[in-house]
């Protein structure tokens, strides 16, 4: 192996030394090892598990997946964009704010940098319910002309714009004019449609693991309508649906925090209560995640994670038990797809395996079981101090300016500076507020159960090559602490990477690219703790830092493309990870040069 060779100074970088960590164990009374059984290593069709076979069929098996068919678009059977209920009330919302806060309130690192700014609101109002679901999932622009085959463009960035993501928001109170009820988003009318009435019940609390009465604002739920995908992809859908999931998500608790609320995303719960609670049918489309919205009334995340500054936390749910059953609802939908559903039974079957009776809290996981190094990583570096004030990095601008490039991304204009670099990955590995760590706001936030990569391809005073983001030491205590860092690089050569990045992906010049990261998982780790519900939990965790990644990209002028087209073994060997490492999200890094595309914003 080449002697690693070490990273030059650049703007927005200062020397530091990395700290390995040290291997973690487990205590999961339920994860094969602690039972006795022999451990989970094979990946492939014949896997021991559902989750590792479908790890295989959507990864190495890709190339067969596909030759097996696809469905055409552009037709007037195409599923329509946006879930339009018949029949049931309504609620327009008014026109959300344009400007919502900094981007960066969400992340404790910046918080801890500027104590006591961060905003704090203790109920939630008509106008900020407006701001929260525009900006989390709301049309931001729209694509005219003859040419535009997907016109609507989201917050969040979605495979050929079908978007199969839908929002759904249980207030536990009224939001001025908005009374306490389940409701679905629309985001065509920036409206909402009363599914019930009433606060959050103690039932779909206990299901999701959410705590006890009195600290939630709304429950904030993303679920997956397969069919708006897998018309046309297949089984390939349900990764897509998890990885929008996921950015869904992400997307919601950087709006959250602008708004001076906080999230807790709740990956294991209850499925049958969750669906019937919001009228899903639990297979054609069903929740992947739910997010607790609070109020702040004190500085976040002070140790318990509850964020009202006591440092008691807000105590457990009781999982099991609790009585009075909703009744059903059945809302009629106006539906233009008639696909035969059989055609993605590969997707439905690892679906129903993923299910679960209960809150997955109730058995926190070990993080350092998902983490892996970068063999032969040199020096490291630490990102430099952010020294932008707050106000400095408008969430609300940011995501009106993300995109994806256009549709043939040729990267160009000025370069990619190693501060803007630093300024986009910064916070990327930021923890997260979840139920991996025991009952709801008890434990500390963790970092997602993610790696991130770099490969440095054309940026002034970085070296080229692969290089790992480290997090930043502790990531929730007190004090500024060492920041992240990039270790790295390795020697290897990445040209074998970006060629075959151009020749999969061909409407993306990667060659011309600043930077491309890789988000990769420990997919054995997964199946692990959380059996087949790990193929969508670290798609989602992934999407949560590729959304962060792409929106602070946007506030630097700079286009986060995200692809799947790559070959993960490749990667795999670039980085000199085993075969449990998956990269399970590439972002092409670079500056959109002027194209023919029209967007214009969408404005009040």
């Amino acid at each position: 192996m080449a002697e690693p060779t070490r990273m030059a100074q650049a703007p927005g970088v200062t020397g530091a030394t990395e700290t390995a960590g040290s291997p973690g164990t487990s205590g999961a009374a339920d994860r094969p090892e602690a039972a006795g059984a022999e451990p989970v290593h094979a990946v492939g069709p014949d896997a021991a598990t559902p989750g590792l076979r479908f790890w295989w069929r959507t990864f190495e098996g890709v190339r067969e997946l596909f030759a097996e068919g696809h469905g055409e678009e552009g037709g007037p059977d195409d599923p329509l964009p946006v879930k339009v209920h018949r029949g049931l009330p309504r609620h327009v919302l008014s026109e959300p704010a344009r400007r919502i806060g900094d981007a960066r309130w969400s992340f404790g690192a910046f918080r801890r940098a500027h104590p006591g700014a961060a905003p704090r609101r203790a109920e939630l109002d008509e106008p900020a319910l407006s701001a929260l679901l525009h900006h989390t999932y709301g049309l931001s622009r729209m694509e005219l002309g003859p040419h535009a085959t997907w016109p609507y463009h989201r917050t969040v960035a979605s495979a050929r714009c079908f978007h199969p993501v839908e929002l759904y928001l249980w207030l536990d109170g009224a939001a001025g004019t908005v009374p306490a009820g389940c409701y679905h988003y629309d985001p065509a009318h920036h409206a909402l449609t009363r599914l019930r009435t009433g606060g959050v019940p103690e039932r779909l609390r206990a299901a999701a693991g959410t705590g006890r009465a009195g600290r939630t604002r709304a429950l904030l739920v993303a679920a997956v309508w397969f069919r708006k995908a897998a018309f046309r992809y297949r089984d390939y859908a349900y990764r897509l649906g998890a990885q929008e999931a996921g950015m869904t998500v992400g997307n919601a608790l950087l709006v959250a925090g602008s708004l001076g609320l906080r999230g807790q995303v709740h990956h294991r719960f209850d499925d049958a209560v969750v669906n019937h609670a919001l009228g899903l049918d639990g297979a054609e489309e069903t929740a992947f995640a739910v997010v607790d919205l609070t109020g702040a009334g004190g500085e976040a995340w002070d140790g318990d994670g509850d964020g009202d500054g006591d440092g008691d936390g807000d105590g457990g749910a009781t999982a099991h038990g609790v009585p009075g059953a909703l009744p059903a609802v059945r809302p009629a939908q106006l539906r233009t797809n008639a696909t035969d559903a059989a055609l993605w039974a590969g997707l439905s079957a690892v679906d129903r395996a993923a299910r679960m009776t209960g809150p997955g809290w109730e058995t926190p996981v070990e993080p350092a079981d998902f983490h892996t190094g970068m063999v032969g990583a040199g020096p490291s570096v630490t990102l430099a101090p952010d020294e932008r004030l707050p106000g400095e990095v408008e969430l609300g601008a940011a995501l009106r300016a993300r995109n994806s490039g256009g549709r043939m991304f040729l990267p160009g204009g000025p370069p990619v500076t190693g501060a803007e670099l630093a300024g986009l990955l910064r916070y990327a590995l930021e923890p997260v507020a979840s139920d991996h760590t025991g009952p709801p706001s008890t434990g500390p936030a963790l970092r997602p159960l993610v790696d991130c990569h770099v490969l440095a391809l054309d940026v002034p005073g970085v070296a080229p090559g692969p290089h790992r983001l480290v997090a930043e030491p502790g990531g929730v205590g007190p004090g500024p602490g060492p920041g992240p860092a990039l270790a790295g690089p390795s020697g290897r050569d990445g040209r074998a990477v970006v060629a075959m990045l151009c020749d999969r992906t061909p409407a993306v010049n990667t060659a011309k690219a600043p930077a491309v990261v890789f988000l990769g998982v420990d997919r054995l780790a997964g199946d692990r703790w959380f059996g087949a519900r790990g193929y969508r939990v670290l798609h989602q965790e992934a999407g949560i830092v590729a959304q962060r990644i792409s929106v602070l990209a946007a506030a630097a002028g700079v286009s986060a493309r995200i692809t799947n087209g790559y070959d993960d073994g490749l990667v795999r060997q670039l980085i000199g990870a085993g075969p449990a490492y998956v990269p399970v999200f590439a972002l092409v890094l670079g500056r959109r040069r002027a194209t023919a595309q029209y967007e214009p914003p969408l404005t009040w």
